[in-house]
């Protein structure tokens, strides 16, 4: 796959190229290029051939650039990230960062990658991002308190992208409980985040986050469920490294808040995005199946189900609308 992405790099600009010329450049033959091709449209991504004349990758897209991004956190004056790195290619963001404990210090760490091998969300499902179609990042962050809410950081976190979205002149992205970004009916973004913690003492957490910038046809039919990106709902093109930049400073700041307050200040913001409020749902647990009305999240973050004449609540469990 390595040399694949390698061939997509050539590609980016959106211009055309010759298969001669790509095959000069990386030094192989143009069979080969043809089945590097064939692979890349396996992944999602469109490249239009055209006999006689070459290669195009409709639309291009923006190499991910760690200066630019420094650059652009440097303007928003961000003072949590530490380290930042862009990959590209590995198994998994989050994985890479997790690895590095317990003999590395990973607060502030940020780690992007082009692709993934073995993306991951909630419940083990993959992860599907073609290479340069959103964004795949992970930032480490360690609470030396974690915060009697700390259940509801998955929320805090999608807040901040949320609100970062809203800044990009991108309306109606919502939140759905605990860690999907959906926007019409359809997923925009998904959370994942793991921690290692020891009693009573700091907790170290990875924040995965996955949001779809430019889904070609091919790769929203490789995925199971309705998608959306933020191309289609701006209608104009988003700079990856403006982006991963807003968010990041969106992130930072909204952690640290978490750090000192918890969730109750972000509780009446959850409220305003909550997706499922007052929508039917349906919970599957590991021993029963819970239906009714979603009534919102309490305040730590557990969400609030009416069932069976009363109210319950839950802080885990696999959720369905309607």
């Amino acid at each position: 796959m390595r040399r694949s992405l390698e061939l997509l790099a050539l590609l980016h600009d959106g211009a055309e190229h010759s298969g001669a010329d790509l095959a000069h450049r990386l030094g192989i033959s143009r069979a080969a290029i043809w089945n590097h091709i064939d692979r890349l449209r396996k992944e999602g991504i469109e490249v239009r051939a055209t006999r006689g004349r070459g290669y195009v990758l409709e639309g291009g897209f923006e190499v991910l650039d760690t200066a630019e991004i420094h650059r652009r956190l440097q303007q928003l004056n961000c003072k949590g990230v530490t380290a930042l790195e862009a990959v590209v290619v590995t198994d998994s963001t989050n994985e890479r960062l997790l690895a590095a404990l317990p003999n590395d210090n990973i607060h502030g760490r940020v780690l992007l990658a082009e692709y993934q091998t073995a993306g991951r969300g909630r419940h083990g499902d993959q992860w599907i991002a073609p290479p340069g179609s959103g964004l795949c990042m992970s930032l480490g962050w360690c609470f030396d308190s974690p915060p009697t809410t700390f259940s509801a950081l998955s929320l805090v976190v999608g807040l901040a992208v949320v609100s970062t979205l809203a800044e990009q002149g991108i309306c109606r992205a919502m939140l759905k409980w605990p860690n999907d970004i959906v926007r019409d009916g359809c997923k925009l973004g998904g959370i994942l985040i793991e921690m290692r913690s020891e009693s009573g003492g700091p907790c170290t957490t990875v924040i995965g986050l996955g949001i779809n910038i430019r889904l070609s046809q091919l790769a929203r039919g490789r995925i199971e469920q309705p998608s959306a990106d933020l191309e289609s709902a701006a209608g104009h093109a988003i700079s990856r490294n403006a982006l991963a930049a807003a968010l990041l400073n969106s992130l930072c700041a909204k952690l640290s808040l978490f750090g000192r307050q918890g969730f109750a200040g972000f509780w009446p913001e959850w409220r305003q995005f909550d997706v499922l409020a007052d929508e039917p749902v349906r919970l599957d647990l590991a021993e029963r199946v819970v239906e009714g009305i979603a009534r919102g999240v309490d305040e730590n973050g557990a969400l609030i189900i009416e069932h069976s004449g009363r109210r319950e609540k839950f802080m885990s469990g696999h959720l369905r609308q309607g």
